[in-house]
């Protein structure tokens, strides 16, 4: 029996979380955090959907991208050191663009966010993966 009052915290909660694994993401090249950790985060969300919600609603909405988000995110790591080879240096050795905006901060960017990033979908896609095993084992 699922229980109303989880349901309704997690539905609460669930954007929260989202919000903050991405400023843990977009944080990490710049201080404490990154792909690693949002990724943990992320994870935790889908847990508590799971357990809000029931893990065949969860496992359907995931089913697709579970196989391939450790893989897109291998590779989307892998290709952040790529500009770095083409200038002839060390592979993931890594370079930083500020865009500056009328009437708003500096935006800064670099091949280490792009790292995070496929970090990112690794941890979440292989976590995904690990529960969706210990989902299958468990009784109904």
């Amino acid at each position: 029996m699922r229980s109303p009052f989880l349901s309704a915290a997690a539905t609460g909660m669930l954007p929260l979380i989202a919000v903050f694994a991405l400023f843990l993401l977009l944080r990490g090249h710049d201080a404490p955090g990154g792909g690693f950790i949002a990724g943990l985060v992320t994870t935790i969300a889908f847990v508590l959907a799971a357990l809000a919600f029931g893990a065949g609603t969860v496992r359907a909405a995931l089913a697709p991208l579970a196989c391939r988000l450790p893989w897109i995110g291998l590779l989307v790591a892998a290709a952040s050191g790529v500009p770095a080879v083409a200038r002839g240096q060390g592979f993931l050795t890594h370079h930083h663009v500020q865009i500056d905006l009328p009437d708003a901060p500096a935006l800064r960017l670099s091949t280490t966010l792009l790292f995070d990033v496929g970090v990112y979908l690794a941890v979440v896609g292989a976590a995904i993966q690990v529960l969706d095993a210990f989902a299958a084992e468990a009784p109904p």
